[in-house]
């Protein structure tokens, strides 16, 4: 039985063609390191991913390998970590019976990883997006007798393409020898690190993109009017909280909660700055559901940014201290994983799902009518220097208020009357 879950760190090079691997390994061998053959291997990947790419939104590449007798089921983050080198989590377990969807997985690291999805119907809808056959010859990495890890050459290929590449893993030892090799490879060779995943090469052999937010259909005209501002900020603040619902259930990488919750903030403050151009019933419908969400998202955001905090201190703190931030961070955590609990019940709740529906559908059916809206048949660049000016006035009073009693309420009142009045000109910025 394979289970597991691990923190890969590489560098990766992408052959051009009419460069071969040797000089890369001498290059490496150059720097005072010593690659020793490990045998080779054949490798067969399917990549899964649903119709709308639930995974590849969450942050996460899945896939499906085999090579000799064995079959895997592996994850792995796609956003690294550090700057230096690629550092992202893999997780693996058996892989399950058949070809996919699956009614459901086994127990294992991706089952757990992916459990967060299951409002979302992932494994259900799960399908093979593309599929990668890699020769991977193998040497074992060291400096003078130790073991540092591996570097593997691999003859990729997403028939009607192929490509090489070189990706050398560090496994035990300084972080600084994978800095050593990228140097000597790029003053040798002129090769710099990429970072382009294999199912990104796969998918531009097959003529395809990964998908990425398109926002074009929510641009500003300087022929609309109020009621189409307030419609296109709806729709594209609608978009970007459901692009980031995958990550945020996962909850690998913390921007997504982040960004997500953002969106929420804002298409709940345009229901306010601009709400001559949004029906009253709309309004009254979702401000209260809204703020109910915005509340979830917030809750465990806040304590992400506590645990960053914490560890920033801990990392500046004498040895003497780091323990107590060390307990202090875990209880964070703690609290933090209940709080995602909550969430996730939450975005799983039939409340959201009605709320989604009504979203998507006051979306689908374009901007409201004018009798419904009278006063947002303005063109918006007459009415938006008055709309703007409100929401600076708000904050000039705001903080006069606070500076005047310097207490808490007043000071948080301060901020979120700042943010309405950037926002209101962030509405209007394209006009």
């Amino acid at each position: 039985m394979i289970e597991a879950m691990m923190i890969e760190r590489e560098i990766k090079f992408r052959l051009p063609e009419g460069r071969d691997a040797e000089s890369v390994r001498a290059a490496v061998e150059s720097a005072g390191f010593r690659l020793e053959p490990s045998g080779t291997i054949a490798q067969e990947d399917r990549y899964l991913d649903t119709e709308d790419w639930t995974l590849y939104r969450a942050g996460i590449a899945l896939r499906l390998r085999a090579d000799g007798h064995r079959l895997r089921l592996e994850a792995k983050s796609l956003r690294s970590t550090e700057t230096e080198a690629l550092a992202r989590t893999e997780w693996t377990q058996d892989a399950p019976n058949g070809d996919p969807p699956w009614a459901a997985l086994d127990p294992g690291p991706v089952t757990g990883l992916l459990q967060p999805l299951d409002g979302l119907g992932t494994v259900m809808r799960l399908q093979v997006r593309a599929r990668v056959r890699n020769d991977r010859e193998r040497f074992r990495w060291l400096r003078g007798e130790t073991l540092l890890g591996s570097l593997t050459v691999d003859h990729v290929s997403v028939p009607p393409a192929s490509f090489q590449e070189i990706e050398v893993e560090l496994e035990n030892g300084a972080g600084e020898a994978l800095g050593e090799v990228e140097r000597a490879v790029e003053e040798r060779l002129g090769l710099q690190q990429t970072a382009e995943t294999k199912l990104a090469a796969a998918m531009a052999a097959l003529g395809e993109k990964l998908p990425e937010r398109d926002e074009r259909a929510f641009a500003l005209d300087h022929a609309d009017r109020l009621l189409d501002v307030a419609h296109k900020t709806f729709g594209r603040q609608l978009g970007r909280l459901f692009w980031n619902e995958p990550g945020t259930r996962l909850g690998v990488d913390p921007d997504y909660v982040h960004d997500m919750r953002v969106a929420c903030r804002r298409l709940r403050t345009a229901l306010e700055v601009l709400g001559e151009g949004y029906p009253e019933v709309l309004r009254e419908a979702l401000r209260g559901e809204l703020r109910w969400i915005g509340r979830g998202l917030g809750a465990v955001r806040d304590l992400d940014v506590a645990i960053a905090r914490v560890g920033a201190m801990e990392a500046e703190a004498t040895s003497f201290e780091r323990p107590a931030y060390r307990i202090f961070a875990q209880g964070l955590s703690v609290r933090r994983a209940a709080r995602r609990l909550e969430m996730i019940e939450r975005l799983d709740s039939e409340r959201f799902r009605t709320v989604a529906s009504q979203a998507r559908a006051t979306l689908e059916a374009g901007p409201p009518a004018a009798d419904s809206v009278p006063e947002g048949v303005a063109p918006a660049y007459l009415i938006a220097p008055r709309i703007i000016e409100h929401w600076k006035r708000g904050m000039k009073d705001a903080y006069e208020k606070a500076e005047q009693t310097m207490e808490e309420p007043d000071l948080h009142a301060l901020r979120i009357a700042a943010k309405k009045a950037r926002y209101a000109i962030e509405y209007f910025a394209e006009l």
